[in-house]
C-alpha cells in the first residue's frame, strides 16, 4: 500500500512538473504596441488670454451685425471650394448669392484705334513732339500711351500727358487689365442671431475671412406684361361691307 501511495505521488509531481514547465516556456502573447511618443505631435494651443479676446471680439462683431439686412463672408480664393460646401450645408436657398471680386494688377492709358496706320503714326509723331516719350503703336493701329502697376500711377501719368498734349489726345483712356480673382464674397440675406453667431464661429475655419454687413443686392426686375383687356361681352361692331357694283 506504501509502494502505491509513493508511486501516486511521484506520478502527481511529474505532471505538476511538466505543467510548470509548459508555463514558462510557452510564447507569451505579445504586448501591445507602444506609442511613439515621439511622432505625437501638438496641433495647436491656443493661449487663454488669446481665446478669450477672440471669443470678446466675435461676440461683439455678432452684436454690431444684429439685425442687418444682408451680410458678406469673404474668403480667399483658395477657400473658395472649401467655403462653398459649409454654405451649401446650410441650405440657404434664394437666401445665398455668391459672387467674385476682381483686382486688376495693370493699367493701360492709351488712344483708340486711327483710321489707317499713317495717321496712328502721324499722330504719334505729333504726341512725342509734345514732349511725351512713352507712345507706341499697336496692331490694331490704337496708340499705346504707358502700362502701370496701379490705377493711381495711370490717372497720373494720363493727366501729365493731357497736361502736354490736350488738343491730341482728348480721346486718352485708362483701361484696367489683367483680372486676378481676390476675393470670394458669400451674400446671406436676412440674417437671424443664429446664423450671425455661425457665421463668426465659421470665420475660425478661414484664415483672413471677413464678416460685414452690406446692403443687399438689388434684384433684377422683370419686365411688365401687359395683360390684354377683358372681355366686357359687348359686340364689337364691324363695317358692313359695300355693296358690289353690278
Amino acid at each position: 500500500m506504501a509502494r502505491f501511495v509513493f508511486f501516486l505521488l511521484l506520478i502527481a509531481n511529474v505532471a505538476f512538473g511538466a505543467w510548470l514547465y509548459q508555463s514558462e516556456t510557452r510564447p507569451r502573447a505579445a504586448p501591445p504596441a507602444e506609442i511613439n511618443r515621439d511622432a505625437m505631435k501638438i496641433v495647436s494651443v491656443t493661449e487663454p488670454a488669446k481665446a478669450q479676446a477672440e471669443a470678446i471680439a466675435a461676440k461683439k462683431l455678432a452684436e454690431a451685425l444684429r439685425g442687418s439686412a444682408c451680410v458678406d463672408f469673404g474668403v480667399k480664393p483658395a477657400d473658395g471650394s472649401r467655403a462653398q460646401i459649409s454654405f451649401a450645408a446650410m441650405n440657404l436657398g434664394d437666401r445665398l448669392n455668391t459672387r467674385n471680386v476682381e483686382d486688376f494688377t495693370r493699367f493701360a492709358v492709351s488712344l483708340p484705334a486711327q483710321k489707317d496706320k499713317r495717321a496712328a503714326e502721324t499722330l504719334v509723331a505729333n504726341i512725342k513732339k509734345a514732349g511725351v516719350k512713352d507712345v507706341s503703336i499697336l496692331g490694331d493701329n490704337s496708340i499705346s500711351l504707358g502700362v502701370f502697376s496701379s490705377d493711381e500711377a495711370s490717372k497720373k501719368a494720363a493727366a501729365d500727358i493731357q497736361g502736354k498734349a490736350g488738343s491730341l489726345v482728348k480721346d486718352l483712356q485708362v483701361t484696367p487689365r489683367n483680372a486676378q480673382l481676390k476675393e470670394v464674397v458669400y451674400t446671406v440675406k436676412e440674417p437671424d442671431m443664429n446664423m450671425i453667431a455661425r457665421l463668426t464661429i465659421m470665420q475660425r475655419d478661414f484664415e483672413g475671412s471677413t464678416l460685414k454687413a452690406v446692403t443687399c443686392p438689388v434684384a433684377p426686375v422683370a419686365a411688365a406684361t401687359v395683360a390684354p383687356p377683358a372681355d366686357s361681352g359687348s359686340a364689337v361692331a364691324t363695317p358692313a361691307s359695300a355693296p358690289a357694283k353690278k
